[in-house]
């Protein structure tokens, strides 16, 4: 069957991985859309409220506000105007890496596609994590020594699957994914399955790790043909929208503790990802089926069928999959519905401005 791609026309990209392409972007595009409508609606402030007209004044004069909040001892208000200044300047920097790692694989260009990705999913995904995990400890060690906000200090790959899995924990999002793999992809060079050994040869022309070392007469990535940019590609979509799926959940939890979204576009968003993903296994490879993967996707089919029958829906089909991927619509639900739902999420944005603007005036 195919599908109606969006993003992956023109350029190289085998036909086979479209569905995979289309996810990634829909997930890039969903925490735009996010990032847009909270920088719009004025969601990303902080209000420090004073306990009398002298703490005020106290505040007024400092010439540092991060030294008068420590002094003062208003330490959550220090998380607060952290967590809410770095979450969006970070979400925007990685959705930038991301946006240009598809378009630089859909140009064919894969060892700029592998450069790119090594920084979102393993530094920008590890400092949201730490801010989920304890944002008082985030905020500290930026106001006091960033350097220790760096993934490579948090310790080996086992450190690392401990916190991703406190992170699953508090998303309560256990049974989708494996805090293991998660950290497995993202930071373990030895491992053939893992994105740290192939972004090491894509970003540098000689790598000596024993696991990764460049072989004589070659130099890394610079005489890759056809046949090598396939199976990069491969790679490339068989993981990467685990990982975003993944950078999706723990992004909206932030969300929820900053500016809550309405649940049901919440549910629509889900929903076409969900589908995406189910389409996207259907497409896979064989040789790049991994248990973690099946186990996503079918929580993802089961929530979908679940969804689907409690909202007074029948179960989807795979025709209701891909209308579902890139309308949100239900099994047999009418184009004017699903058109009056959108419009009433242009218009709560629409609201959200203009309440926005009325607060700065």
């Amino acid at each position: 069957m195919r599908f109606p791609m969006r993003t992956s026309r023109g350029g190289f990209l085998p036909d086979t991985y479209d569905v995979a392409h289309d996810l990634c972007f829909v997930v890039h595009d969903i925490l735009a859309q996010l990032l847009k409508s909270g920088e719009e609606g004025g969601f990303f402030r902080t209000t420090i409220t004073f306990n009398d007209e002298a703490d005020r004044v106290s505040f007024e004069q400092a010439e540092d506000i991060f030294d008068w909040l420590e002094e003062t001892q208003r330490l959550n208000d220090r998380t607060s105007i952290l967590t809410t200044t770095v979450f969006p300047a970070i979400l925007s920097d990685m959705l930038h890496c991301i946006y240009e790692a598809l378009e630089s694989s859909r140009k064919a260009k894969l060892n700029v596609t592998y450069m790119l990705v090594r920084k979102p999913i393993q530094e920008s995904l590890f400092l949201l994590e730490t801010i989920v995990v304890n944002p008082n400890d985030f905020a500290a060690k930026l106001a006091v020594d960033p350097l220790k906000l760096r993934g490579e200090k948090a310790g080996g790959l086992d450190a690392h699957t401990r916190r991703i899995q406190q992170v699953l924990e508090k998303l309560g999002e256990e049974g989708r994914f494996s805090a293991e793999y998660i950290a497995q992809l993202r930071y373990n060079k030895s491992e053939e399955d893992g994105f740290d050994g192939i972004c090491n040869l894509a970003m540098h022309l000689f790598t000596e790790h024993r696991a990764i070392r460049t072989t004589p007469l070659n130099i890394n990535f610079i005489f890759s043909g056809w046949d090598e940019k396939c199976t990069q590609w491969a790679y490339l979509y068989s993981r990467l929208p685990y990982l975003l799926i993944y950078t999706h959940c723990v992004v909206e939890h932030l969300c929820e503790r900053i500016a809550p979204t309405h649940p049901t576009y919440l549910n629509d968003m889900q929903r076409r990802i969900a589908a995406l993903a189910v389409l996207w296994r259907e497409q896979m490879e064989p040789a790049y089926v991994a248990e973690p993967i099946d186990k996503l996707v079918s929580y993802n089919r089961d929530w979908l069928i679940g969804h689907c029958l409690s909202a007074g829906y029948p179960a989807p089909s795979e025709s209701d999959f891909v209308k579902m991927a890139f309308t949100g619509a239900f099994p047999r639900e009418g184009k004017m519905k699903v058109l009056l739902r959108n419009l009433r999420y242009r218009l709560r944005a629409a609201l959200n401005r203009r309440s926005a603007r009325r607060v700065r005036q």
